[in-house]
């Protein structure tokens, strides 16, 4: 991960960060409307930090109910032999996880999405559907196939990011070379390339902060000239939350959040928009400023 001033920091002394200091560290990428000095910006988030620290608590309780509920009709039911070989893993709002895949890659899957394969056939076919966004981390070996519902991915062996959500799709190569699908039309990327879908087209395109595509496994969500919905969509799944906005949801934005606490995402996300909130357990209400 590298700092506002280029420099890098390992994800371990990021994690050891407090609040302030992950803000002041993913900085630079940050991008003010006009108008606004960066500073100005900065110096009104960390006093709204300071002002308010609210807490909040993840429902564990619940999870743990519905997993027992889950086991039960397992125990109750007589299973079909066929069903035993689907493996399926689907996140819940403000839950990531991490996975092993039989043949020993490595996924991170994000909050709000689902990842399905076939665990008995998996070392001879090594396909799988994702709906959401996940990291690969995919040992060398046969073909290596993620279908979503906007395109296809293939590797040999790599490090890359899918996200699809919707109509939106797109990934990023860290290692490896990645060849990218959507109907008749192909993609191949290299480490430091993406490719996106943009009406109906894969556009390739080079970014020298790769790697902020994937800042998400540590608990920082990034975003390059994004539509404020999609925006205000990651801080519902992040954050287990509903989000209303009165306001232009196609303005777009350049900034990062932590996951960790919702007050400071949400004052990284309006306070440079001129954005006002109110919360109210898990229903937010966001306007524009008048």
């Amino acid at each position: 991960m590298s700092t506002d001033n280029g420099n890098k920091i390992t994800h371990e002394e990021f994690r050891k960060m407090d609040s302030e200091e992950q803000i002041l560290n993913v900085a630079g990428s940050f991008v003010p409307p006009a108008g606004r000095p960066q500073q100005d910006i900065l110096n009104d988030i960390l006093n709204n930090i300071e002002e308010k620290e609210p807490t909040r608590t993840l429902p564990i309780i619940r999870y743990m109910k519905v997993a027992a509920a889950v086991a039960l009709i397992l125990l109750s039911v007589k299973v079909v032999p066929g069903l035993l070989s689907a493996k399926q893993v689907r996140t819940s709002f403000a839950e990531q996880q991490e996975i092993t895949l039989p043949d020993g890659s490595e996924v991170v899957l994000n909050a709000g999405s689902k990842l399905k394969w076939n665990k008995r056939k998996f070392n001879k076919q090594r396909y799988l559907t994702l709906t959401g966004e996940a990291f690969f981390d995919v040992e060398k070996g046969n073909e290596f196939v993620i279908s979503t519902k906007n395109g296809d991915v293939e590797i040999l062996g790599t490090q890359l990011n899918v996200f699809s959500r919707n109509n939106e799709f797109w990934v990023s190569c860290l290692e490896g070379k990645v060849l990218v699908r959507h109907q008749n039309q192909e993609q191949i990327i290299t480490p430091g390339q993406m490719v996106r879908l943009n009406e109906e087209e894969l556009q390739k395109s080079t970014s020298e902060t790769i790697e902020n595509t994937t800042s998400w496994k540590e608990g920082i969500l990034h975003f390059e000239e994004t539509k404020l919905s999609t925006i205000f969509a990651e801080l519902e799944r992040q954050f287990d939350v509903k989000v209303s906005f009165d306001g232009n949801d196609e303005r777009r934005a350049t900034l990062d959040f932590s996951n960790k606490n919702l007050q400071e995402a949400l004052d990284v996300v309006c306070i440079p928009m001129e954005l006002e909130y109110d919360v109210n357990n898990n229903k937010i209400t966001i306007t524009e400023k008048k």
